[in-house]
């Protein structure tokens, strides 16, 4: 396939989009507390589509993604998996058809570059919303997307720490706390870096104000987290997801922090013995 428009691509892929704005609740949130109309990428993690998009991946972070929260949990529930093979297929086109995907992807920023023009919004690109690639080595005419787009900003949640270390100017990371890299988080933070970590509480307002020392800001009230203070932690209420059983397994282990827990005497559960 060669990418010729936008219209185009939608009838030569069945698909509606690659990425879009205001299409979650958490990509909206950026909107009306930011100011921020934010371009969300939603593809397939870890190895759901045959392709790897999260070789820093855990065991808890495979079964308990966000891929299977939100609109996507509802339509698994119904027997539904419109979203999920849409996601797979979008990301078996970044992979196997990757001129194609670039091209379209460049469009479809542009496109809502200018619709925050528009509307008289700031305009942000999240392009790892369910991924952890490493857009640094991926080119388009011997381009990376922030060498394309130096006058947008890029942010994303990333397990990888190499990626701290060549990231662009405008592009934000924050990196995610999971249970077995403290050290790691720690070092982080000492940069001025922010670190995501999961508390296991019912209402984003018991997500506690400190943790090991440092200060907690509540992550659910905005999603850009390019605004948010250095050196501290981003806290995060756990979001259930479509199995049941798979979610108890998370809750109870040391992905997910409860607040009275410092976590720093841990034992081996059944998702880590199978990492030994």
């Amino acid at each position: 396939m060669n990418f010729i428009t936008i219209s185009q691509a939608k009838k030569d892929t069945g698909l509606s989009y690659l990425g879009n704005v205001n299409h979650s609740a958490k990509l909206i949130k950026n909107s009306k507390v930011n100011g921020q109309l934010t371009y969300g990428l939603y593809l397939a993690p870890y190895t759901i589509s045959g392709h790897n998009t999260c070789p820093n991946s855990t065991p808890e972070c495979r079964i308990g993604c966000l891929f299977t929260s939100g609109r996507s949990a509802i339509e698994t529930f119904s027997g539904i998996s419109k979203i999920k093979d849409a996601r797979i297929a979008k990301t078996k086109l970044f992979y196997e058809n990757n001129e194609f995907f670039m091209s379209w992807l460049i469009a479809e920023i542009k496109q809502k570059r200018e619709k925050a023009k528009r509307e008289n919004l700031g305009f942000s690109v999240r392009l790892n919303a369910t991924s952890d690639i490493d857009w640094h080595k991926t080119y388009f005419k011997g381009y990376n997307i922030f060498e394309i787009f130096p006058d947008v900003q890029f942010y994303d949640y990333t397990k990888n720490p190499v990626k701290f270390m060549y990231k662009a100017d405008n592009y934000h990371l924050t990196l995610s706390y999971t249970g077995r890299n403290w050290d790691m988080c720690e070092k982080i933070l000492s940069k001025g870096h922010n670190v995501a970590m999961v508390f296991n509480v019912k209402k984003e307002s018991e997500i506690p104000a400190t943790y090991k020392g440092y200060d907690v800001i509540n992550g659910d009230i905005t999603d850009y987290r390019v605004a948010d203070a250095k050196g501290i932690i981003v806290g995060l209420k756990w979001k259930r997801i479509a199995n049941r059983d798979d979610e108890r397994k998370v809750l109870n282990s040391v992905f997910v922090v409860t607040p009275a827990n410092t976590n720093s005497n841990v034992q081996l559960n059944e998702l880590e013995l199978a990492t030994v």
